[in-house]
């Protein structure tokens, strides 16, 4: 039973890895990218990088005192892209087998729309990260709003969601889903405010240990 229940736990552990490489292989495409490599080889090296780590399980070595998954990811990287990149294969990489089912042409092109920055390498994958969180939280508040009905109210609110309301104040949306001005001022107040705990959800499958959660949230969004 004991062996069961240990399958049972790897596997679990196994589909959660496969779905955090899946929602955050964006920031490894773009700094891959980012670092002079061509869309199609950024490609296959984004898609080899996540194969080896899976089959070596490598990420179940990382210690846990020091290795969010954020930066754990970056430093496996380096070493990839120093060392292993450089084997020449006669199949595609990955074994000819997608091991994540990503959007290629929706890859390059957040990578294109990414702004110009001088920062460091580190400091711009973080970047890239927070936005990828922000995205999952976006998608998952969204989602929310469309399962309890209020796909309305969620696209009128949605543009002040990090804006002030402007000169006109809130009028123009307030009629256009028919709510009073105070109505409408709290459905921002708590689209902003359950916003910020889908991102703290996002932050915390990301680290080794909830008390990490405040000093990634502090790290990545200065909150």
């Amino acid at each position: 039973m004991a062996h069961v229940k240990e399958g049972a736990a790897s596997a679990e552990a196994a589909d959660a890895l496969n779905e955090l490489c899946t929602l955050y292989w964006r920031p490894i495409y773009a700094e891959i990218r980012r670092r002079g490599h061509a869309t199609a080889d950024a490609q296959d090296l984004t898609q080899e990088f996540f194969a080896r780590m899976l089959r070596r399980e490598a990420f179940g070595k990382a210690e846990r005192d020091k290795g969010r998954f954020r930066t754990y990811l970056l430093g496996a990287l380096d070493f990839f892209l120093v060392d292993e990149w450089r084997e020449l294969h006669a199949q595609k990489r990955g074994g000819g087998a997608l091991m994540l089912p990503f959007d290629e042409a929706t890859g390059e092109a957040w990578f294109q729309q990414l702004p110009a920055s001088t920062s460091s390498p580190a400091d711009m994958f973080d970047q890239n990260w927070a936005l990828v969180l922000m995205d999952r939280a976006l998608a998952c508040l969204r989602d929310e709003y469309d399962a309890s009905g209020r796909r309305d109210v969620f696209a009128a609110v949605e543009p002040y969601l990090s804006v002030n309301s402007g000169a006109d104040g809130y009028a123009d949306a307030c009629e256009a889903i028919g709510l009073t001005p105070q109505a409408f001022a709290v459905a921002v107040h708590r689209l902003r405010k359950r916003f910020r705990h889908c991102v703290r959800e996002q932050v915390e499958l990301t680290v080794a240990e909830p008390s990490d959660v405040d000093a990634e949230m502090k790290h990545l969004f200065g909150i």
